[in-house]
């Protein structure tokens, strides 16, 4: 609330946009509210919050107008309908990794100037699904093993705040578990292109009307540290690049990124990679990143949780495909930027 009323409430009366304030005040809120209640009136949906709050909003709309068409959301080869009213997004979390994605910063006046502008892209969503039905769907990332784990115990500490996150992460960074799994990838070509997706994205404008395309399967087996389905580069100020730079936005394509079970010290280098400004995890010999436009992961052995878009997902066997471009969202993307030097010691 602080936040709209700081940086968007002015500005929006200034050029004449009609707000009407909801003000969430438990989980999943925002998503029951936008799957029963009328929007006709609404011309776009806004919210002030971080990735949970974002993913609460892309949720409700999709179940929203599968319930309005008829379509079983349940169902892996339904094509889910395309929400028709657009979303902006305002940062107002920790990491506000979507918000930085699409705006290149997590600045809030930014984010409702591209709001008031009205410009609009498509972005990619994920569906997750477990054997019976859709769990959810996301935008960032759905990371397996460290990432998973961090997610899941964090909340044992939530009296330490945000710090809990740094404290969870620590800890299972130096108890460097490691998980059996199978992987299955669903693509045409598994090569990753080194292009940044930036404002004007030619890869995502010719990938609107080409995303049905003849795909293989091919399978990859091992024990990891961490598995991420990335849909987008996932950068936020702690870490510059992200967990897959070259990840777009829109070219319904995921960067399916492994990391191998190794040692601690190849943990603490990936860490450092992550948070350079300047290097990134792409040739590290224990990482290996794919495309995918579908995966399907099995656990063998022990199990760990999963991480979609920070909310811990309990079950453990899961496809994820990736449904393009399915929400419009206000932004004229991340803007090009100047290269910065590493601050990092370049492990």
């Amino acid at each position: 609330m602080q936040i709209y009323e700081k940086y968007g409430k002015d500005l929006f009366r200034i050029a004449g946009v009609d707000v009407t304030l909801n003000v969430s005040q438990r989980k999943d809120q925002i998503k029951d509210f936008l799957i029963s209640h009328c929007l006709d009136m609404f011309d776009s949906i806004a919210c002030v919050g971080g990735d949970g709050t974002v993913s609460e909003i892309f949720n409700g709309l999709v179940l929203r107008e599968c319930k309005l068409r008829g379509v079983d959301p349940d169902d892996i080869n339904e094509n889910l309908p395309k929400p028709r009213i657009p979303v902006g997004i305002i940062p107002g979390g920790s990491t506000d990794t979507i918000a930085y994605c699409l705006h290149g910063t997590t600045d809030p006046t930014t984010a409702v100037l591209q709001i008031i502008f009205g410009d609009s892209l498509g972005l990619d969503l994920v569906s997750v699904y477990d054997e019976h039905s859709l769990l959810r769907l996301y935008a960032s990332v759905l990371s397996y093993g460290y990432l998973g784990d961090v997610a899941y115990h964090s909340d044992q500490y939530r009296w330490m705040g945000p710090h809990r996150y740094d404290y969870s992460g620590f800890k299972k960074l130096v108890m460097n578990k490691g998980y059996q799994g199978e992987i299955a990838i669903h693509s045409e070509s598994t090569k990753v292109e080194e292009i940044l997706c930036r404002e004007n994205c030619n890869r995502c404008e010719s990938c609107k009307k080409t995303c049905d395309v003849d795909c293989k399967w091919h399978t990859v087996s091992g024990k990891f540290f961490m598995v991420s389905g990335a849909n987008i580069s996932c950068a936020c100020s702690r870490s510059p690049k992200g967990i897959a730079p070259y990840s777009h936005l829109g070219d319904g394509m995921l960067h399916l990124v492994l990391v191998k079970h190794t040692s601690v010290f190849n943990n603490i280098r990936l860490l450092l990679r992550l948070s350079s400004g300047g290097s990134t995890i792409e040739d590290l010999p224990f990482v290996q990143t794919y495309t995918a436009r579908e995966f399907c992961f099995r656990a063998v052995n022990a199990k760990s949780k999963w991480n979609c878009d920070g909310e811990v997902q309990q079950q453990t066997n899961i496809r994820a495909k990736v449904r393009c471009q399915l929400l419009s969202v206000l932004s004229r993307g991340c803007p090009l930027d100047t290269p910065k030097k590493s601050t990092c010691c370049g492990f």
